[in-house]
């Protein structure tokens, strides 16, 4: 109200960076919550600006419920994202502010504008766990972001139809225990990083970690996907592991995590009557491999996850 031109400036900047933009972003600037925005000027002009979006804050019910793949409320990109392919099912508890859009004027990049945006964002950001970030993955869009503090977490297992890259999301981490969230979806990236490598045909920039072994987090995952409705994509990692631990048959299972056969194809060569059969099936196998390490668990597990689809 007070100062009109400068909303208009900084829409002009951020819908002329970003191919994406439409009237409706503009609508949610003026007049959606948890909206936050910061800007640089140089000489009354507009160099730079951040739109921050607040998101996370699900109650525990709900957050485990989005864990299993029971739910999927709107909005909440990275926040649902953490929890959904994560491996904390508690992790839209904590509240985020995800950088929806930056751009630098292009008169004036490469002069620190954008980092320096980063940093007054984490300043003003001290009531929320982490800040966040989801990108098409370039590994120069990654080096702005790594020199911004960021932590990487995940990698998209489909290119985007609009960037043709994978999608990336990482954190930079403000309270504790925003750190220890990073610091455990990192660690489990860098398990899954030669699986994902592999399935994406493009490295993953992480340090990877070769462990065959089966920790807490992958059973809990592994009975998120045979009990739950948790994607098999999302669980690349721990079901390859998996299989290299089990010495069952598990033919639908190895057909698309080892042999990366497609699904027409699996269905054809085990005579199963479409993709949503398959899944149950590949569910199944998940459930019989688990029992045949540790029926007792796999039990105290199955019973624990069907209870989270009971929610207020």
């Amino acid at each position: 109200h007070s100062n009109p031109h400068l909303p208009l400036a900084v829409y002009r900047l951020l819908s002329g960076a970003h191919y994406r933009t439409s009237p409706l972003d503009l609508r949610r600037m003026m007049d959606a919550p948890g909206q936050h925005f910061l800007h640089a000027s140089a000489a009354d002009a507009v160099a730079g600006a951040v739109w921050l979006v607040d998101e996370g804050g699900l109650s525990a019910e709900l957050s485990q419920a989005v864990w299993a793949g029971y739910r999927r409320p709107r909005g909440n990109l990275v926040a649902q994202s953490l929890a959904a392919h994560g491996s904390d099912p508690q992790a839209a508890t904590l509240v985020g502010r995800r950088v929806s859009r930056i751009a630098v004027h292009p008169a004036r990049q490469r002069e620190g504008i954008g980092q320096r945006l980063i940093e007054q964002a984490h300043y003003y950001s001290t009531q929320c766990d982490y800040l966040s970030v989801s990108f098409g993955y370039t590994s120069e869009l990654w080096r702005f972001w790594q020199r911004c503090g960021f932590v990487l977490v995940r990698m998209g297992n489909h290119r985007e139809a609009s960037s043709g890259c994978y999608t990336a999301m990482a954190l930079l981490p403000i309270s504790e225990a925003g750190k220890r969230l990073a610091a455990t979806e990192h660690l489990r990236l860098r398990r899954d990083a030669d699986v994902l490598a592999q399935w994406n045909d493009e490295a993953i920039p992480v340090v990877p970690l070769k462990e065959t072994t089966l920790n807490d987090d992958d059973w809990q995952a592994l009975a998120g996907f045979a009990f739950a409705h948790r994607p098999l994509l999302t669980s690349l990692g721990c079901l390859s592991r998996l299989l290299q631990r089990s010495e069952l048959p598990l033919p639908a299972l190895r057909g698309r995590v080892d042999e990366r056969c497609g699904d027409t194809g699996l269905c054809q060569r085990l005579k199963v009557s479409g993709r949503k059969a398959l899944l149950l099936v590949q569910r199944d196998e998940a459930a019989q491999a688990l029992a045949q390490i540790d029926a007792p668990r796999t039990q105290q597990l199955q019973n624990r996850i069907m209870q989270w689809q009971f929610f207020h």
